[in-house]
């Protein structure tokens, strides 16, 4: 951990004293927000129509991958290179519609995943030619910017690398370019809490929330114990709560079997609602297509259903069925 090469925003981001933080609670509607991988990408309108019908408030476009010069990849279509914007022309346009007349207000990207070395990639990238103006980092991200305006933030979900110096440096080059930044952690409850409390002394609401895995490796996880350890590590007034957004699986897997159906994740919604949580989100919208037509008697499993899970469950409308 750590070994990188210091340049001057980084070590300032060590140095920085730390700060109590004062962003207290406010009353906020439910934010229910959903991950999806390939379709959103070659679903073409039909996806984009499903989601801003859906309920849905927030997308998180999954996954972003880098190369070793910087390039950028969603999954595997290289969409970023030499700082220029190379994906499909039309993409930028069906995204910026995703927000246009619907549920859906905000629109972020996912940074990494399990297996995958891309936290690596970003160490490496920033030892060699730091976050500043024209570095190959910085330029793939403005790019982006410039190509996607419809983007509101990056959530960063390493798993693998956990270096709190390239995770500050990364955050506070996305916050210059005017972003804001999400974790999407599983585990390792202090690294992330370290990072939020280096951070909100810098930057203070660059952290925008904390999207809690609450399955497969994080099924384990309990807001409540995340929220603890926030509100214990930033201090009196910080709203701890308002920052956790727990999210569960669809159902998924051969005979799609396996995970939640919209019935069950509201009921686990409403288990948390009383730990003052105002958000969630559902993993996998892809799952969510290849298991919609399943025969339950109980109602769909489509996107609407899911959304409602999360809104009823929070208690901002009628329950899902």
């Amino acid at each position: 951990m750590g070994r990188w090469l210091v340049f001057p925003l980084a070590l300032a981001l060590t140095l920085l004293a730390p700060a109590a933080s004062t962003r207290a609670a406010e009353p906020r509607p439910v934010t229910a927000a959903i991950y999806g991988g390939g379709p959103l990408y070659a679903g073409g309108t039909a996806v984009m129509d499903d989601l801003r019908g859906s309920g849905f408030t927030a997308v998180v476009a999954w996954t972003l991958h880098l190369s070793a010069a910087g390039e950028l990849n969603f999954n595997d279509q290289r969409i970023v290179t030499g700082g220029r914007y190379v994906g499909d022309p039309a993409w930028p346009a069906r995204l910026a519609g995703l927000k246009r007349g619907g549920s859906v207000n905000r629109l972020t990207f996912s940074v990494g995943s399990a297996g995958v070395g891309d936290f690596h990639q970003l160490q490496a990238l920033i030892q060699s030619g730091g976050i500043g103006p024209g570095s190959p980092l910085r330029r793939s991200f403005l790019a982006l910017k410039q190509a996607i305006p419809a983007i509101d933030g990056f959530d960063l979900d390493d798993e693998d690398l956990l270096d709190p110096a390239t995770t500050r440096a990364f955050s506070a080059m996305l916050g210059e370019l005017g972003f804001g930044v999400s974790f999407c952690p599983y585990d390792q409850m202090d690294f992330w809490v370290d990072c939020l409390h280096d951070l909100e002394a810098s930057a203070p609401g660059l952290v925008t929330g904390f999207n809690l895995q609450c399955y497969a490796g994080g099924a384990w996880n309990e807001p409540q114990a995340w929220i603890s350890r926030i509100a214990k590590r930033m201090g009196d007034g910080f709203d701890a709560a308002g920052l956790v957004q727990p999210g569960l699986w669809s159902r998924h897997g051969d005979g799609c079997q396996d995970g939640d159906t919209p019935g069950q994740a509201a009921a686990r919604f409403a288990a948390w609602r009383p730990q003052g949580i105002r958000g969630g989100f559902i993993w996998l919208y892809d799952d969510i297509l290849h298991c919609r037509d399943q025969a339950d008697p109980n109602g769909p499993w489509d996107a609407g259903s899911y959304a409602r899970a999360i809104t009823g469950g929070l208690g901002e409308v009628g329950a899902a069925r």
